[in-house]
């Protein structure tokens, strides 16, 4: 009995530490790129529905957002303790020629892998164009 309590409150303190390390290393200025491998919708990161891009006078085309890479704005934590960010395509681009910024679950688009972090080589030559 006391070996699976002292599991128990191990694993316990091993995923609070864990849950902390993952917030600590995002920060604003971060970068990062969308993928599009299928043709599924993008669950976690929320972008709005194609009738509202096009009311704007936008272009809702969710294919063309493949590669495009993305700045972190903002980082805090929703009421589900879930880590969302707030992003801006990198360069003078909007998103579908209407949106400035989006919202995304960062650790759930990370795992869907909806988001991935750019090459070292690439995001340096991408701070320099900047």
């Amino acid at each position: 009995m006391k070996k699976l309590f002292l599991v128990l409150i191990t694993s316990l303190f091993a995923n609070a530490i864990w849950s902390q390390e993952i917030g600590e290393t995002i920060k604003t200025g971060d970068l990062y790129v969308i993928n599009k491998s299928n043709n599924q919708p993008f669950k976690n990161l929320f972008f709005p529905k194609p009738n509202f891009i096009i009311k704007r006078g936008g272009i809702a085309n969710y294919k063309g957002l493949d590669g495009t890479i993305v700045k972190i704005n903002r980082v805090y934590t929703s009421e589900n303790n879930n880590l969302i960010v707030d992003l801006t395509p990198l360069g003078s681009k909007k998103f579908f020629n209407v949106y400035s910024n989006v919202e995304a679950n960062l650790t759930k688009a990370m795992e869907s892998k909806e988001l991935q972090l750019p090459n070292k080589a690439k995001e340096q030559s991408l701070v320099q164009q900047k």
